[in-house]
């Protein structure tokens, strides 16, 4: 038995669990959630279907992203990861692959139902509860070197699959994608990933199952549940509909691709807000001002929409989505408990993830009433409003998260 095992440390090769998954998670990200956005218009020009035709299908695969992660998380507290994540992965690279040959609508719907299924095996839901079961003690600045990382996600793919769409057409950018996603991806988690070690410590817990059961009948997980939720709904708006908002208001591509760029890079000061500020931020605190901060963002957008508004609320979006992405991948093992955090943190991601699908279609709706896009964004700033209150509400009283 390693040293690091019989003192209940983290071991050297949790951390190289950690960084393979920074890198996988990060490309796994950019591929499958921010390029769509980038090719929508491309793809709606060239195919002359309705983007709420285009847009239903990525709802297709975050609902099936909603489903499939309550499974992925099961799995993974009673499985090694190997074979999800990199069956997982092998199933994205061959999707978005198949995506770049549709033709006809229902070939679209079967490729991102499809891609629905391999989310929930390889983005953060599972990464998370991987990382999670690795490390005992520095299991939370595990989480933020991963999500620091991920920062870099949108930043790196979104102007990538901007300028591979511009150069060759939207088909030939997602092909270049799929091999860079497999040749990546698949080595990586299958040479990697290993079953955790068993702790040697008990954590004086109950039954798994008895403990999941009462963390899901309490008040402040479906707070904290419907808190997430909605802002990952707004999250999800603007990661599809932003580019296209753009392209519309009479924007390039390569600008409106770079403002999505600017998004993903700013989840990085979010998630260093997260280290440097938590204790002025924890408990209650924090949904406040994660949420608080996205309708901040918002409301500048809805004033202002100079070059510089648009990029200031891109980077002001991106810092909350930061912060959230951190409040939703550590305080569900903090208040319920790390051994069941798959199957907690699961249904969790479900009613996110499914907030998540439903927003590609809700918004292109809502876009089409009086007042378009200006109607969009005053519905994401009332939503924020009572994400952060819904999650002020979840924390308060709660001392779980005063290290965070």
């Amino acid at each position: 038995m390693s040293k690091a095992r019989r003192s209940g440390e983290d071991s050297s090769y949790a951390w190289l669990v950690a960084g393979t998954l920074a890198v996988t998670v990060t490309v796994s990200y950019g591929v499958l959630t921010y390029t769509f956005g980038i090719v929508l218009v491309p793809m709606q020009r060239e195919l002359g279907w309705s983007r709420l035709e285009l847009t239903a299908a990525f709802s297709l695969a975050l609902a099936v992203w909603a489903i499939g992660g309550i499974g992925a998380g099961a799995f993974l507290d009673r499985y090694p990861p190997r074979a999800l994540l990199a069956g997982g992965s092998a199933l994205a690279a061959g999707l978005v692959l198949a995506w770049s040959q549709v033709h006809d609508r229902v070939q679209l719907y079967l490729v991102f139902g499809g891609l629905g299924i391999a989310m929930a095996a390889v983005l953060y839901n599972s990464v998370f509860a991987v990382v999670t079961k690795w490390f005992r003690l520095r299991h939370r600045e595990a989480l933020v070197a991963i999500t620091l990382v991920g920062a870099f996600s949108s930043f790196i793919f979104s102007p990538l699959a901007g300028s591979l769409t511009v150069e060759f057409g939207w088909r030939a950018a997602l092909v270049i994608l799929a091999v860079l996603l497999g040749a990546v991806t698949i080595p990586l988690h299958a040479g990697i990933l290993r079953a955790p070690p068993i702790t040697t410590v008990r954590e004086n817990e109950p039954d798994d199952a008895g403990q999941a059961r009462t963390a899901i009948r309490s008040l402040r997980f479906w707070l904290l549940t419907a808190s997430i939720a909605l802002g990952s709904y707004s999250w999800s708006v603007m990661v599809v509909q932003l580019v296209p908002f753009l392209s519309d208001s009479g924007r390039s591509l390569q600008f409106a691709s770079f403002a999505a760029g600017v998004v993903g890079l700013g989840q990085l000061p979010g998630r260093l807000m997260f280290i440097f500020f938590g204790r002025a931020l924890r408990g209650s605190r924090l949904p406040a001002a994660t949420f608080g901060l996205a309708a901040l963002a918002l409301a500048i957008l809805a004033v202002n929409r100079s070059d510089f508004g648009v990029l200031l609320f891109a980077a002001l979006f991106g810092t909350s989505a930061g912060m959230m992405t951190l409040m939703t991948a550590s305080v569900p093992a903090e208040l319920f408990g790390r051994r069941v955090y798959g199957g907690v943190s699961g249904v969790i991601y479900a009613f996110s993830n499914g907030a998540r699908a439903a927003a590609p279609f809700i918004s292109a709706v809502i876009a089409t009433l009086p007042g378009g896009y200006s109607t969009l964004v005053g519905s994401l700033i009332a939503i924020s409003i009572v994400a952060a209150l819904l999650g002020f509400l979840a924390l308060g009283g709660s001392d779980a998260q005063r290290d965070i």
